[in-house]
């Protein structure tokens, strides 16, 4: 009896979460598509009885971006228990593990900190290799072999030696470009080398797809050898989009070790990122006792990243195991006590959500986010990131009104940047939103380029940070993870963050920065020409 009723809790509490799910995903306009056809019915029918872009306003303007948990639902305009009850026996005929890798995940009770600038972001890397007991799980687009490198190389070498299990997912091609010019950058293989010997597990992430006329049969060997259903699904939807190996690149960055801690951000394990030099400290600002500033070098970068402890941890590691298990790698199951504590106390009182997105999703939910935010802008809305060349991104910014436009503040790299076309997709886009009130900072003032990817949302007291960046190559065809976090105190130390970087910038005063008449330039049509590269 005790066996049925635990078992029974446990499907009303799987149920309850799929709700969560479902809603989350179809307020971000998650159905439109027909990938997700077993949520066809049951979003008809929450079309038909709901309000949604009442309850999408709602969502984005009450409740920060995002709903988290099951009480939520309830104040949803036009939600009652009579609709929430039939969509419940709706939701029974759905695949739930599938929705739950597509959604947005949320946990709480996590503890967040925030660093900026190559030493802060060495060091906190660094630290959590070092402190590792049971498992290091790593994803990063480029691994460098330069200083840095070989530190954190050195680090994993120590943490196999205690006996920690290492994985680890590196894209080989792209990094063996190097950077400055210099070919012996590229060269993660010397490491990797290293890493297996001492028995780390690698994986070459350029190839995160299969030949299309092999997958049908790969797909069968892995749900033969014990691959969840879910996380092939996720790899069909990746297949259909796939069509070299250059079109699918893993651009997401993070570390998970030990199931309660987790390091995700924008950095990449290279001295552009990870620099030991001491930055520049103009106005001797702090946060949380480490010095704000810009990068001691011009050719270090400014950048970030969250060291978040708690179950968020868990959101991150069930993505890896997903992607890693498709790779063809060995098979581990994330909700094992030994990567998933099965009882952890509250280390802080951040709620953080996930948002993954990937090649082929049904909706990019990192770019949804980021629309989102200028759609329902009503109080300071900060955003930070290097590229500005998505298309969709400038059509939501160009349609607002003065009102939501006198609310959003950017600050981007214009001159001082590593893309070609990102001067020109910002000049042929600013001149409406900045004559409507959008406020517009110049980075390249630091005579530094700043990688950093970061929002700040003043009325739902959120932040969110990863990955994305707002460009083509992350709405369509990179893997990306973004991070939610909704605190009002965390919010606001972010908040003196970035008014940090903006008062080491250049804000834009003059109109005529941008184009008036961007069809007039040629740069106009040299951005659109080459907006898919990365």
């Amino acid at each position: 009896m005790t066996q049925y009723i635990i078992a029974n809790e446990e499907k009303k509490d799987k149920l309850r979460q799929g709700m969560v799910n479902f809603f989350n995903y179809l307020l971000y306009d998650g159905f439109v598509s027909s990938a997700v056809e077993d949520g066809k019915i049951a979003a008809l029918f929450a079309e038909r009885y709901i309000d949604l872009a009442s309850a999408a306003r709602f969502m984005h303007e009450k409740l920060g971006g995002v709903i988290r948990d099951y009480s939520e639902l309830e104040s949803l305009p036009g939600v009652t228990d009579e609709i929430l009850g039939r969509l419940e026996s709706l939701l029974g005929q759905m695949n739930l593990d599938n929705l739950s890798l597509l959604a947005p995940h949320t946990t709480r009770n996590n503890r967040v900190e925030a660093f900026v600038n190559g030493p802060d972001n060495l060091n906190v890397l660094l630290e959590e290799i070092s402190r590792a007991e049971r498992y290091i799980h790593c994803s990063f687009m480029l691994f460098f072999n330069d200083k840095s490198g070989e530190l954190v190389t050195q680090a994993l070498l120590k943490a196999l030696s205690r006996g920690v299990v290492v994985r680890l997912m590196v894209d080989y091609t792209v990094t063996s470009l190097g950077y400055e010019l210099n070919l012996e950058f590229g060269k993660f293989k010397l490491l990797g080398d290293k890493l297996e010997a001492a028995g780390a597990r690698i994986r070459n992430t350029f190839d995160s797809s299969y030949p299309a006329e092999e997958w049908p049969d790969k797909r069968a060997e892995l749900k033969k050898s014990g691959v969840p259903e879910s996380y092939l699904y996720l790899q069909d939807l990746a297949q259909k989009q796939m069509v070299t190996g250059l079109n699918m690149i893993n651009h997401r960055k993070f570390l998970v070790a030990d199931g309660h801690t987790l390091i995700l951000g924008s950095i990449n394990v290279g001295d552009q990122y990870l620099a030991s030099t001491p930055i520049l400290t103009p106005g001797n600002v702090e946060s949380e006792g480490r010095a704000l500033g810009i990068p001691g070098k011009s050719k270090e970068w400014h950048d970030g990243c969250f060291r978040i402890r708690g179950s968020a941890a868990f959101s991150v590691n069930r993505i890896f195991a997903a992607q890693w298990s498709v790779l063809g790698d060995d098979l581990f199951d994330p909700e094992n006590e030994f990567y998933k504590p099965s009882s952890m106390e509250p280390f802080g009182e951040e709620d953080c959500t996930l948002f993954a997105s990937f090649p082929g999703n049904p909706i990019n939910l990192n770019q949804k986010y980021h629309l989102a935010l200028l759609e329902h802008a009503g109080d300071e809305v900060f955003i930070v990131n290097p590229y500005l060349i998505d298309e969709s991104f400038w059509e939501m910014l160009q349609s607002l009104d003065e009102e939501r436009s006198g609310h959003i503040v950017i600050c981007n790299c214009l001159k001082h940047n590593d893309h070609p076309t990102n001067l020109a997709a910002v000049r042929s886009h600013m001149y409406g939103p900045f004559e409507k009130g959008v406020s517009f900072y110049d980075y390249s003032a630091t005579e530094r380029f700043s990688h950093w990817k970061i929002t700040y949302d003043r009325r739902g007291d959120a932040v969110f940070h990863g990955s994305y960046n707002l460009n083509e190559r992350s709405s369509c065809h990179d893997y990306e993870l973004g991070l939610l976090v909704k605190s009002p105190a965390f919010a606001e130390k972010v908040k003196a963050m970035i008014e940090y970087d903006l008062s080491v910038s250049k804000k834009i005063t003059d109109a005529g920065e941008f184009f008036k008449h961007p069809a007039l330039h040629p740069s106009t049509y040299w951005n659109k020409w080459t907006k898919n590269l990365t």
